[in-house]
């Protein structure tokens, strides 16, 4: 017992101390198996020396005299303190269980003459004593030794955890800094739950930004070759009447805009304009200003009302006489055959580009505006040569202009006679500086109002984008 208590059972075997070379998880596994077993070899070792104590301290009292009993009623109970810690080593208080420790000289200290009874009671009676503070210290000893072994195990690491500390060390140190960190921008880290695919794609692009496209890009999905076509027919195909279309309404336009000006000329306001103007030629033969600006609208509404050859040949001069002759009325005839058919053609022709425009209008952005500024151009070449023949020659243009559209001998008249006198050649001048003003001048607004503007360029791009893709009506 002696050297049970000079060795408590606590304190820890140096050869378990001694850790065999293996893994981290073997050391670990060992020392848990044997901190166990010290535990349980401890526990068994303080129950059964607590019980050898009682059955001796009872054996002794009982063959003890009646001085026996001191210590006996002194006895601190020694079997309790030895099972109470095995129970309960972490919270073990010795201070308690040490006072006894302290009066063993002043139990231990007989009289050498004493009674042989009482020497052997009081021998008996100190073996207990003195066990029981070894056995209260025995957990104490425990709880300290099994701290350290403890810390040990915690402080062991397996390979796992080994392995998941270098790899977050991996991820969390930084890139080592390059030149090329300066310029180029920065790229968005791809969240952890993304896929392998998203994660390449990052990292291709910022491959590609840092040292270019060095290899080969991924080619689109079926879906998107198939969009991306689609997208480019529309944007630069045309639909399929688009150009006969833009053709038509090109042509179409020179020849409204010569009947137009033709119909506000062939007015009595214009008539009276001219006649007014100064250097107008007066008649030789009579006719007052008034008139013959009465005489001369009676031709022009001939040529625009719906009227008969008898509307002219019913006329009668003051002196009774008729106004215009057979050949001079049948040539009014012809002129307002003429004319009727050019406005019955203009008319036809003003349909068909109104529809031209409309179809233009609906399925190709840009076209009328291109369509018209073809036309608008063809106008003023075709005005420009006709101008050109005017002025280098107006008599033989003005005879090749009634010999295309009129018989021989039905356009020409004498000087004496009243369509020559209401109608003279300054007047048919005038009428062509009029006509070919009013077409210049239309020329000229829709050469502005259709110009091909890179910022009308684009409108209509997107336009036709949007109506390709139905974005517009």
């Amino acid at each position: 017992m002696a050297e049970a208590a000079k060795d408590p059972v606590g304190a820890p075997d140096p050869g378990t101390t001694q850790m065999p070379k293996a893994s981290l998880s073997q050391k670990a596994e060992e020392l848990a198996a044997r901190l166990e077993e010290h535990k349980n070899k401890a526990q068994a070792d303080a129950a059964a020396k607590a019980a050898a104590e009682r059955r001796a301290a009872a054996k002794a009292v009982i063959k003890g005299d009646a001085p026996a009993a001191k210590p006996e009623a002194a006895k601190p109970e020694p079997a309790k303190p030895a099972e109470q810690p095995a129970q309960k080593p972490a919270p073990a208080k010795p201070a308690a269980a040490a006072k006894p420790a302290e009066s063993k000289p002043a139990a231990a200290k007989p009289a050498a003459a004493a009674a042989p009874a009482k020497t052997a009671a009081k021998t008996t009676v100190q073996p207990a004593v003195k066990a029981a503070p070894a056995a209260a210290a025995a957990p104490a000893a425990s709880a300290k030794a099994e701290t350290p072994v403890e810390d040990v195990i915690r402080a062991i690491k397996l390979p796992h955890e080994i392995a998941a500390e270098k790899a977050a060390k991996a991820q969390a140190a930084p890139a080592p800094a390059t030149a090329a960190d300066a310029v180029v921008p920065p790229v968005s880290v791809a969240p952890q739950n993304e896929s392998n695919a998203s994660t390449a794609a990052a990292v291709a692009q910022a491959r590609s930004r840092v040292f270019g496209s060095s290899g080969p890009e991924e080619e689109p999905s079926e879906a998107a070759m198939k969009r991306r076509v689609a997208r480019e027919r529309a944007l630069n195909s045309k639909p399929a009447m688009a150009r006969p279309a833009q053709i038509l309404v090109a042509v179409i336009f020179p020849i409204l805009t010569l009947i137009a000006a033709i119909r506000l000329v062939a007015t009595p306001g214009f008539l009276a304009l001219s006649y007014g103007r100064p250097g107008f030629p007066d008649d030789i033969y009579g006719f007052s200003a008034a008139e013959r600006l009465t005489y001369g609208s009676y031709g022009v509404d001939y040529l625009n009302n719906f009227a008969g050859p008898e509307f002219l040949s019913g006329l009668v001069l003051p002196t009774g006489s008729a106004m215009f002759t057979a050949g001079e009325v049948q040539h009014m005839v012809d002129v307002k055959n003429l004319i009727g058919f050019a406005y019955v053609l203009g008319a036809c022709l003003a349909v068909l580009m109104v529809i031209g425009i409309w179809y233009l209008a609906k399925r190709y952005a840009g076209g009328v505006r291109r369509a018209l500024f073809s036309g608008a151009i063809a106008t003023l070449v075709l005005i420009a040569a006709l101008l050109a023949m005017a002025f280098m020659g107006w008599q033989s243009f003005f005879s090749d202009f009634h010999a295309l559209f009129f018989s021989e001998g039905t356009w020409t008249f004498k000087l004496s006679d009243t369509l020559i006198r209401l109608y003279p050649e300054q007047f048919w001048i005038d009428s062509a500086a009029a006509v070919a003003g009013l077409i210049l001048l239309t020329v000229v607004i829709v050469l502005i109002s259709c110009w091909p503007t890179g910022r009308r360029r684009e409108a209509a791009r997107l336009r036709q984008e949007a109506r390709a893709f139905g974005l517009g009506n």
